[in-house]
């Protein structure tokens, strides 16, 4: 169970009420927030300690030139050394670009300087993600070896968010990703929760859709390249580092939206076939001993 945002810590109350309730389900719970609250190292322990002592299994800080403009190097610092001394497993989560203001590197020399090292060592990771625009078109500032091309497509998966990942928004819909952009795609939107049995009805709407499972085998970036190979005029090439973006680019451009509403039965036994082998087939593989296979 993942809380989220916008930053879900805005509502202290709520959030902590709702990872006590998820932790006596048994359910593991995450955190992803900014760190705002750390406003000093008396505060950021009480905070952490807070959620802490709800239950919470992991918390994630996410950063990079954006958030940074509003939330300061030394905050978001407070705030991971809090959750660390705290015992929660802490991920920070870092945008990628090519020329960052504040490189990822300086914020884990001051982690690094504040933390406990058998803390860092057991409980602290960390991993980049390109940065993205919410524009369909816009294209990102980051390294080229981030966009995706033809050349290196074949290493693009499928999208592990979709139809795995359901959100419950703090306006009642649910979405059938965690994508960012996926609240102004109508697609996405499943469900309310005012609607009887809402989960399981928003789960079997989504997974009816090919174009959703389509997302789910091939992911968004494959999508359009097949788009393109039928209508040319689709430019692709070098435009997309983070996944989501080109997703955005699926659902808002008209021109790709008809293309892939108007041609997705011509790729149903592949996708039959990718589903199967990706879900229900490497599922058997797995559960079979090392020694049995």
């Amino acid at each position: 169970m993942v809380f989220t945002g916008g930053e879900a810590t805005i509502e202290w109350d709520s959030l902590l009420a709702g990872i006590r309730h998820a932790h006596r389900k048994g359910l593991p719970t995450r955190l992803v927030t900014n760190g705002h609250w750390a406003t000093s190292t008396a505060e950021a322990g009480r905070c952490a300690g807070l959620i802490s002592d709800s239950g919470l299994t992991e918390i994630n800080f996410s950063s990079g030139d954006e958030h940074l403009k509003f939330i300061d190097q030394d905050t978001l610092v407070r705030a991971i050394v809090a959750a660390l001394e705290c015992g929660i497993r802490t991920t920070l989560v870092f945008e990628r670009r090519e020329q960052p203001k504040v490189p990822l590197s300086a914020i884990l020399l001051a982690i690094r300087r504040d933390a406990d090292p058998a803390a860092l060592e057991k409980l602290f990771d960390f991993r980049e993600s390109p940065w993205m625009p919410t524009h369909p078109t816009k294209r990102s500032s980051v390294a080229a070896e981030d966009l995706t091309n033809a050349g290196n497509l074949a290493s693009r998966s499928g999208c592990d968010s979709v139809l795995q990942t359901y959100v419950l928004q703090g306006d009642g819909r649910i979405g059938a990703c965690c994508g960012l952009g996926m609240r102004g795609i109508r697609e996405l939107q499943v469900g309310r929760s005012s609607d009887a049995d809402f989960l399981q009805n928003s789960i079997h709407k989504a997974e009816a859709d090919w174009i959703k499972v389509a997302l789910r085998v091939k992911g968004p970036e494959k999508i359009l390249a097949w788009a393109a190979s039928i209508d040319p005029k689709i430019e692709w090439e070098n435009m997309y580092a983070h996944r989501c973006q080109a997703c955005i680019r699926m659902y808002r451009d008209p021109v790709v939206r008809q293309v892939v509403r108007e041609n997705i039965h011509r790729i149903l036994p592949d996708l039959i076939v990718s589903a199967y082998l990706d879900e229900s087939l490497a599922e058997r593989i797995n559960s079979i001993s090392p020694t049995a296979r």
